[in-house]
């Protein structure tokens, strides 16, 4: 009996340990870094990048408390949710709390929406986002500072940071890492939609390059002017000079009288292939597919009611999962420090479409079956309660 005990005492003073992660075999390519992830991003890949991460960025957290039969009221300003009410508990959204002044002011230079705009644009490039906590004297956090991913890497001991003035190893406490599932290192690693399409981003990049470098220097002239008989070097500067001269520049459709018996040969050169162009657009495509983007909202060719289709599935496919997957980190990570109990949590809205309608029928069937008052409705929706009239003072008796 002893022995048992003594046993599971000291399993639970062990350190868990992660289990051993096997690796892919390496590949002919070498894989792309962090900062070859930033260079690449550009044009389509950054486009789609912003999008979701300006959209994650506009659906902020709300906090939550949880009250079950036999636990006391909460000692902080709230108001009701009814959309979070369930039977067995009551849930009711705070309205003042540290946290809900930390996130508004993160720090001296970010704000909330460019935390968690920052958060997301990190995982959509690299895979993985670092906050670093600063705490107060009270041991709760008092500023949040958004790490670059590039400079950060992980190790059994923390969190190595790679800055300006040197490398200094953050402790585990203080850093929250927001990471992409990666198969090939669910522990440690973060595969970035970015990554998954990286070999199409650079195709489209080097395209790109190679229209500019061909329009810069194409090497190709337009014509080509062969005299009869051989001209001597003079006399073929001066007649180049002469021909550049006069239909160069707004000399375009000017009529040259040669002197000397002269054949024009025009050349008919194409800047573009429409093969190379239609995997181009190939291309772009499956880059919004890796960052689950609607092809409609990179293309002038739609209508309302296909920009409509589009909008519905991105939030449905890309934006709920990413909402979800950031707030229960904070869950698990970030609230703690202020509430052991578990009673607080954040949680954003719901940005489908579909759910927002069944919400606002639920909030008509709970206003008509007298569920719920209007000024307590008003209050879930944050507006003040109704002004009630005042009645008239009455006139003394004569």
């Amino acid at each position: 009996m002893i022995r048992t005990l003594l046993h599971r005492l000291s399993a639970w003073l062990t350190t868990p340990r992660l289990p051993e992660v096997v690796l892919p075999l390496p590949s002919r390519t070498a894989s792309p870094t962090a900062s070859d992830l930033l260079n690449e991003l550009r044009d389509t890949a950054w486009t789609c990048a912003s999008i979701n991460a300006a959209t994650c960025a506009s659906y902020a957290p709300r906090l939550y408390v949880r009250t079950r039969p036999g636990q006391p009221p909460p000692r902080v300003a709230t108001r009701a949710a009814p959309h979070h009410a369930t039977s067995a508990e009551r849930i009711e959204e705070v309205t003042a709390h540290p946290l809900l002044d930390l996130l508004r002011q993160v720090n001296p230079v970010h704000n909330q929406f460019d935390l968690f705009e920052l958060t997301t644009l990190y995982q959509e490039v690299v895979g993985v986002a670092y906050w670093l906590l600063e705490f107060g004297p009270l041991g709760i956090p008092v500023a949040v500072w958004p790490l670059p991913s590039h400079r950060v890497t992980p190790t059994p001991e923390g969190f190595l940071y790679r800055a300006v003035e040197g490398q200094r190893l953050l402790p585990p406490e203080r850093v929250i890492a927001f990471r992409y599932p990666d198969p090939r290192d669910p522990y440690n690693g973060g595969l970035s939609p970015l990554r998954a399409c990286y070999d199409q981003v650079r195709l489209v990049r080097e395209w790109s390059q190679f229209k500019r470098e061909r329009l810069e220097n194409h090497a190709i002239p337009d014509a080509i002017v062969s005299p009869e008989g051989v001209l001597a070097d003079d006399e073929r500067a001066r007649l180049e000079t002469q021909w550049n001269h006069r239909l160069r520049r707004t000399g375009a459709g000017r009529v040259l009288i040669a002197d000397t018996a002269l054949r024009v040969q025009l050349l008919q050169h194409s800047m573009g292939d429409l093969a190379a162009l239609a995997d181009l657009r190939t291309t772009r495509e499956q880059i919004c597919n890796a960052f689950h983007v609607p092809l409609a909202y990179l293309s002038t060719e739609t209508n309302l009611a296909n920009l409509q289709a589009a909008e519905q599935q991105h939030l449905a496919r890309a934006i709920m999962p990413r909402l979800r997957r950031r707030d229960e980190k904070l869950n698990e990570q970030l609230l703690p420090l202020y509430d052991p109990s578990g009673r607080l949590f954040l949680a954003s809205d719901d940005p489908t479409p579909n759910n927002r309608e069944l919400t606002l029928r639920e909030r008509e069937m709970l206003l008509k079956y007298g569920v719920l008052s209007a000024d307590e409705m008003r209050a879930t929706l944050g507006l003040p309660p109704r002004s009630t009239p005042t009645q008239p003072p009455s006139e003394p008796n004569a």
